[in-house]
């Protein structure tokens, strides 16, 4: 009888607490409002309304990020230029995320102008969407605050090569990406500085990523800390440092943190200090002690005042280094630079070579002493203190430098010269040339900006220095590489 009772008790709690627990479910919290304001000015700074918007969900670099059909929504601007996105309309997005938005113009869909915005839920975010324009008024360009921008040089270019670069230079490497020199089994460091550069300036944080995951890879006790300048995927070939990749990598992480944040400020900051630390040295050139780098550090660093590399230097970055870090130093070297590119340029071609010394002795310690591969790149790291500060040194040089190029004709480049201009080069035209005096033809006039770059948008790189250089020039050329300060 005990256990029958225990049984039907049993029973009549086991329905009880069914019968409690039908009542409704509670009720599920609303997601959080998540709002983002897209304010579009055209390039004058002026309100631009009834313009479409599109939302995507990858950047305007990929074919996914410009095409229409895979809009997640479009909005017309207001009459106060705001388009609004409320992403509670679209349930699958995560409650965090980086979101793109884009203006589209003609048929065949060009690139007006692009917006990357990282969200969290419940966030209320207004960000500011500049429209850009290749035709650019006699009176100067619309994307710098001095200079020429060609018209023979579009956007799309620019993104389509980004992407044949990205599909072509960038492999695979552990948990990482690395950019292939040759051969494809090595990796330089400048090829990793270049590839961080393009991959911020596209905003293209995966790519990003994984490149920085190698770059971090690959830092040595030998360079104090900074990346081996020769490894392959799974070893280091020369441990030693080379002052130009870790310079571009720090820059590449100051432009990052202003799409993802300031743990990548950060991490600029850490090598910046480092390259501050070991690698600027003083040097007596005319009477006075001036500021220059050290081409790299191999258990000390090597080099200095009697053998250095003019294209190390960009002074436009170590402007930006010394705004973010407060350091003065940068910014007198970057005005010393043109007291070592004066020293070594020929007063007539402008022409300067690949090594130096402080002084301006060409070749020293058996280095190529004439305007080589290093050399090529130095037009567009001079000329950009010219196109984002209007610095006249950087304008006066650019103007004769490209004023040779003229004369010489951009479709007769050749990938190298003696200083006073005598061909010695054997392979031909390329980007890695063209696009240096390109870049140096945007300080003198429209007419000289839109004849070197309509020669450069022929051309079709295969060789990984070529390829790496020319999508950071047309990035240059086409208003793309901004001063990361002003953003």
């Amino acid at each position: 009888m005990k256990q029958a009772l225990y049984y039907y008790t049993c029973c009549l709690l086991l329905v009880l607490g069914t019968l409690t627990s039908c009542g409704e479910d509670e009720p599920t919290a609303a997601p959080a409002a998540t709002q983002i304001n897209i304010t579009v000015k055209d390039a004058t700074g002026a309100i631009a309304s009834g313009v479409n918007v599109y939302m995507f969900s990858e950047p305007a670099t990929k074919a996914e990020g410009r095409d229409p059909a895979k809009a997640l929504k479009i909005t017309s601007t207001n009459t106060s230029g705001v388009s609004s996105f409320d992403l509670r309309q679209f349930p699958t997005l995560g409650k965090e995320g980086t979101l793109y938005f884009t203006v589209l113009e003609g048929t065949q869909f060009n690139v007006k102008g692009t917006v990357s915005v990282a969200y969290k839920e419940g966030e209320t975010i207004s960000k500011e969407l500049v429209l850009q324009s290749n035709s650019t008024p006699t009176t100067g360009n619309t994307s710098y605050a001095h200079g020429f921008l060609p018209t023979t040089v579009t956007r799309a270019l620019a993104m389509s090569e980004y992407e044949r670069w990205k599909s072509t230079q960038v492999v695979t490497c552990g948990d990482g990406l690395r950019v292939i020199a040759a051969p494809a089994t090595e990796t330089k460091v400048e090829g990793v500085g270049f590839g961080l550069l393009l991959a911020a300036y596209a905003e293209d944080k995966a790519t990003f990523d994984g490149i920085l995951r190698f770059y971090n890879s690959k830092r040595t006790p030998e360079a104090k800390n900074m990346m081996a300048w020769s490894v392959t995927c799974d070893g280091i070939l020369d441990p030693g440092s080379a002052t130009d990749g870790d310079i571009d990598v720090a820059f590449a992480l100051i432009v990052a943190s202003k799409h993802w944040g300031d743990s990548y400020l950060n991490a600029a900051k850490e090598i910046i200090q480092l390259v501050r630390t070991n690698l600027i040295v003083q040097c007596a050139v005319g009477g006075r002690n001036i500021y220059i780098l050290a081409p790299g550090y191999s258990n000390g660093a090597w080099g200095g005042c009697g053998m250095t590399d003019l294209m190390y230097h960009t002074p436009a970055f170590f402007r930006v280094f010394a705004a973010v870090t407060g350091d003065n130093v940068w910014s007198q070297l970057a005005d010393d630079t043109y007291t070592l590119l004066e020293a070594g340029a020929n007063p007539t071609t402008g022409l300067v070579p690949d090594w130096q010394t402080a002084t301006g002795t060409p070749g020293p310690g058996g280095r190529v002493g004439y305007f080589g591969y290093d050399a090529a790149r130095a037009p567009w790291r001079l000329t950009l203190d010219y196109l984002w500060n209007g610095n006249a040194k950087a304008d006066a040089w650019a103007d004769k430098v490209s004023g040779w190029a003229e004369t010489v004709g951009p479709a007769n480049i050749v990938d190298g010269y003696e200083l006073n201009g005598t061909p010695r080069g054997t392979n031909g035209l390329n980007s890695a040339f063209l696009g240096g005096f390109a870049v140096a033809a945007t300080s003198h006039s429209q007419a000289r900006a839109d004849k070197f770059g309509a020669e450069l948008s022929k051309l079709r790189d295969t060789y990984w220095f070529n390829i790496n250089t020319r999508v950071l020039y047309l990035f240059t050329l086409t208003g793309n590489f901004y001063n990361p300060l002003e953003k």
